[in-house]
């Protein structure tokens, strides 16, 4: 009995770090999206805030995915993440800079 109220407090805290890091990588994204926001109108987006955005967002997919295989008691492995993809999903060649 201890050791399931210890997995739980665990579990609970662990989910409030999840819910946190999601939290503060949406809220990270709206101040940069904010930011840009009042500028000149649409194309305004230069280089480094289009880099800061792609780094929020893979940072958010990060967690996402790393929360799906806790919650579903899973390794991380390149085979399950994909098996989050939907199906009809094309893969894109990563673009070089």
């Amino acid at each position: 009995m201890a050791t399931n109220s210890v997995t739980s407090i665990s579990t609970a805290d662990k989910l409030k770090q999840t819910l946190k890091t999601v939290t503060d990588a949406a809220l990270f994204i709206e101040q940069i999206l904010g930011a840009v926001a009042p500028a000149a109108g649409p194309g305004s987006f230069d280089a480094a805030t289009i880099e800061r955005i792609t780094a929020a967002f893979g940072n958010l997919a990060v967690v996402a995915i790393q929360a799906a295989h806790d919650v579903a008691g899973k390794e991380l492995t390149p085979e399950s993440v994909m098996a989050l993809m939907p199906g009809g999903t094309p893969l894109q060649p990563a673009v070089e800079g």
